[in-house]
């Protein structure tokens, strides 16, 4: 039984403490072990490696576990041992086609704890000593362990400092695994015709959109901050009034602009709005005035046009409030051996309810059914308000169209929507992620916090939803899989500058299609799954 050690448990309500018991000496491990294949993507490079590493499998009151080789690339932390080959067919063909069950990406990775002398430390910077067990937790919730008892130290040392090293570091963003792959994968950008996202990158998308909504009567796309002259916070294109003159767009940089999100059947229409810059003297601030009051007249046109204003600045939750309660929920998950779990079990409702996660989705459905029942019920026009309408504007708008529009409901259309109101949107994926791990500050999960209510209302009316919870799922890992680029920017804008316009088309086109169609093919899918 190579690898395989158990121990059993005792009675009582909590489980014994875990322990290891290995029936096989140090060198019958190396002589014994399987050798697996490491499978790297176009680009990606092997940094470190150990050998004899034991990747524990936790079950109850046992510990089981099994040696291979753990590795690190530039991409992913992955340990390469002969149990995936276990699994039957049903379950092979749900599996991960970019990366493996006991893969991470360097990116997933969000804390990093040695075990000395069976205490547990959390690990960064340069270490002195180096711990006989390796603990990783996980963006996605999953947790790790791997024993480096019979691991020579020379690789116990690589190992750990590189893990270190590649998931904790702050990063240039030209330094990521995105730009590797990117430029080795250049010639495999196709897409499948039939899965078409609307990239919302020209006018004409804009167009259609505004046609498919009826909303063109009302509403124009502009061309004004073509090439990021005005603002390189919005869009190369977006939709205003139509009788919002273009030199108003030009004279706050884009602030205070009323731009369109979506149109309803009655055409009421939903916008959002980012503030103006703060003043301080009594004159800019009059001046400021003056250009909103002209702003809302073109949205709110008595008696046949009234405009709700929504302030989610104020009036609504923080970034903060999200951030806080996700970091309680998320330890509710993260748990490392069994005594933690029973611990945790006797609580788990009043602790998950303590979290205030759930209450932070119910307030974000309860303000999108609130602002779907002026759209139609009260025939009035909304206008979201948000210090940079690039946070929770993309998460209330996305929500009332899911919740008002069955295009937005179909995988295509789900992916258009998420392409217009989040990626066009300026949603800052890369500061919410902490991709370049430069400030846990503003790391805060409001995309996630958007597919959690959509999966509420999945859970509710399945049969209202061309998707299931395992395509939000294929969402969700994606923000941490760093192959295309459509969750690793924080505007159109800076994803332009650094990969070219064209070659950001071809991989957010190739990424969405991908997602669509769940293809088995890596170069067009994210995921893969059948």
């Amino acid at each position: 039984m190579l690898g395989k050690g158990v121990v059993g448990g005792g009675g009582g309500t909590k489980a014994p403490k875990p322990s290891f018991v290995s029936y096989v000496r140090p060198e019958e491990i190396h002589a014994n072990e399987k050798e697996v294949t490491l499978h790297l993507l176009p680009g990606e490079q092997l940094l470190c490696e150990a050998s004899t590493v034991l990747k524990y499998v936790q079950e109850d009151s046992c510990q089981r576990g099994i040696y291979g080789k753990l590795v690190c690339t530039d991409f992913k932390i992955a340990f390469l041992g002969d149990d995936e080959s276990a699994l039957d067919n049903d379950e092979a063909q749900f599996k991960n086609k970019v990366i493996g069950e006991n893969d991470i990406t360097l990116h997933c990775v969000d804390q990093i704890y040695g075990v000395f002398d069976e205490k547990k430390k959390p690990l960064f910077g340069q270490l002195k000593t180096y711990p006989e067990k390796l603990i990783i937790h996980c963006k996605d919730l999953r947790v790790f362990h791997f024993g480096l008892r019979y691991t020579r130290e020379e690789e116990v040392k690589r190992i750990v400092s590189g893990i270190i090293h590649h998931t904790q570091a702050p990063k240039l963003l030209k330094r990521l695994f995105l730009f590797s792959y990117a430029a080795a994968a250049q010639n495999n950008t196709a897409t499948d015709p039939k899965n078409h996202t609307v990239m919302f990158d020209t006018l004409k998308d804009w167009c259609w959109e505004l046609e498919r909504t009826k909303g063109n009567v009302k509403y124009k796309a502009v061309s004004v901050n073509e090439g990021y002259k005005v603002c390189v916070r919005l869009p190369a294109y977006f939709v205003v009034p139509i009788s919002l003159p273009e030199e108003d767009v030009l004279r706050f940089q884009g602030h205070g602009i009323p731009i369109w999100c979506w149109s309803c059947h009655n055409g009421c229409a939903l916008l959002k709005m980012s503030a103006l810059p703060k003043e301080q003297d009594d004159g800019s601030l009059q001046i400021q005035k003056s250009f909103l009051d002209g702003i809302y007249k073109t949205i709110h046109r008595p008696p046949y046009e009234i405009v709700k204003t929504e302030d989610l600045s104020t009036n609504f939750l923080s970034l903060q409030d999200i951030q806080t309660a996700y970091s309680k929920f998320k330890q509710l998950f993260l748990i490392d051996n069994s005594t933690e779990f029973w611990d945790t079990d006797i609580k788990w409702f009043s602790l998950l309810e303590n979290s205030s996660w759930l209450d932070i989705i119910r307030r974000c459905l309860k303000k999108a059914i609130e602002i779907a029942e002026c759209l139609e019920a009260q025939n009035m026009n909304v206008l979201l308000l948000e210090e940079n309408a690039s946070d929770l504007c993309c998460l209330i708008s996305s929500l009332v169209q899911v919740m008002m529009d069955p295009h937005c409901r179909t995988r295509v259309g789900f992916q258009s929507l998420v392409q217009k109101e989040w990626i066009m949107g300026g949603h800052c994926f890369l500061d919410r992620c902490n991709h370049l791990r430069q400030s846990d500050k503003e790391e805060v999960p409001v995309f996630l916090l958007f597919l959690d209510c959509v999966w509420q209302l999945v859970h509710q009316h399945p049969p209202a939803f061309d998707f299931t919870e395992t395509y939000l799922t294929v969402l969700s890992d994606s923000l941490y899989l760093p192959i295309f680029s459509t969750f690793f920017f924080n505007s159109p804008h800076q994803k332009d500058i650094n990969m070219g316009e064209g070659r950001t088309r071809a991989l957010g086109a190739k990424h969405m299609s991908g997602l669509v169609a769940l293809s088995v093919s890596l170069v067009s899918s994210v995921l893969g799954l059948q």
